[in-house]
């Protein structure tokens, strides 16, 4: 009896820690979207390190960001509500997303859904990460299909600090920190001003998408890992692309692609960098040819099988 109700306590308290672990994580995306700070960011991998200044403030229930890459070849991105603006060395035009701007966002600031379906949450211990005490969380997944993240959220306001991507053998793939940081600072709207000294500045609005062709919609994945979902407004249809669609579990985000091949004949390809799988392979059917590309965060095993499954708008029986 002493044994059985041991396993009912341990079982009722990593219940309460995942409760606690999920609502660190809903205070986490609130905290990045809507508090004002500022700091420098270091970026990288086994590969490649860079280092960024980040500004974030809130303008009448507009979001205002600025990042500048303080390595490497210079470039500053400003975004103000949807609209997004690049400076940059050069005169060609940069065509940008809303969501190009911010780091942490591009994974973090998701709708997270439910992802203990696919994840296991859990609160690890408290440390000290640009000078504030950070909260540990872990999100570990449940199969062999995604990576899992280590996060460190600061105490007082859940703001994101460092995030570890984690391979499931432990081995980080890439880390995104906060070297220093001020929080619930003023950021008046000229702080996001853009400098246009020697640099071409090009704007992008989000365009409403395009309406999808028919082999746009026929073209589709017959296996995903569990829980993948089209993101919102995930089928983007670019010009050039017969089908572009995003999926996320409300953690991981991947992308397919789908065009026509060109006359020019180029290999199937896998590739990793750091945590980016990214995998092209060629589909022939009746005289034509197709490329097929998968990217994003997920094992280089789950893009090909991915990449793999992808049918085109002809019959099952014609399947390739």
């Amino acid at each position: 009896m002493n044994y059985l109700a041991g396993i009912v306590l341990l079982m009722a308290a990593c219940l309460v820690q995942a409760d606690d672990a999920r609502s660190w994580l809903d205070r986490m995306s609130h905290a990045l979207k809507e508090l004002n700070y500022q700091g420098v960011l270091i970026y990288g991998d086994a590969r490649r390190w860079e280092t960024m200044s980040f500004s974030h403030a809130v303008h009448d229930d507009t979001e205002y960001e600025k990042l500048i890459h303080l390595t490497g070849e210079p470039r500053e991105v400003i975004r103000r509500g949807h609209a997004v603006s690049c400076t940059h060395p050069g005169d060609h035009v940069v065509r940008l997303s809303p969501s190009s701007s911010n780091p942490l966002a591009a994974e973090f600031a998701r709708q997270h859904g439910d992802i203990e379906g696919w994840y296991q949450l859990a609160l690890g211990p408290q440390e000290r990460i640009a000078g504030r005490a950070a909260q540990v969380v872990r999100v570990i997944p449940k199969d062999n299909h995604r990576f899992g993240y280590d996060l460190w959220l600061d105490v007082d306001t859940a703001l994101l600090l460092r995030s570890d991507l984690v391979r499931q053998d432990g081995v980080v793939l890439e880390r995104l920190q906060f070297a220093d940081i001020d929080i619930g600072i003023a950021l008046p709207r000229e702080h996001f001003s853009a400098q246009q000294q020697r640099h071409h500045m090009a704007r992008h609005l989000k365009e409403s998408a395009a309406a999808p062709t028919q082999a746009s919609v026929n073209w589709s994945p017959t296996w995903l890992p569990a829980g993948f979902m089209p993101s919102a407004g995930g089928d983007d249809h670019h010009p050039g692309h017969l089908s572009t669609v995003m999926y996320t579990d409300g953690m991981a985000a991947f992308s397919v692609f789908v065009d026509h091949q060109a006359d020019v004949d180029v290999p199937s390809m896998r590739q990793q960098w750091g945590a980016t799988s990214a995998v092209v392979r060629h589909v022939e059917h009746s005289g034509e040819r197709y490329r097929i590309t998968v990217v994003g965060e997920v094992p280089m095993a789950t893009a090909e099988k991915i990449a793999a499954s992808m049918r085109g708008p002809w019959s099952v029986g014609d399947q390739p």
